[in-house]
């Protein structure tokens, strides 16, 4: 694994955290350093199968 892998993997893993404890998805982006919502949403969607928000409703 690549350190860009490693990295990846360490912030989604933070952002899977951030998410169990109820933080809204946009802020969950913003605090784990992508630079957009919709690039975390992506990069979450290709790591899980599933976007952030849809275990949500």
């Amino acid at each position: 694994m690549s350190f860009p892998q490693w990295r990846t993997q360490l912030r989604l893993h933070e952002a899977l955290v951030l998410l169990a404890d109820g933080e809204s998805v946009t802020r969950v982006a913003h605090a784990t350093g992508w630079a957009s919502t919709s690039a975390f949403i992506d990069t979450f969607k290709s790591a899980f199968g599933h976007t952030p928000g849809s275990r949500r409703a």
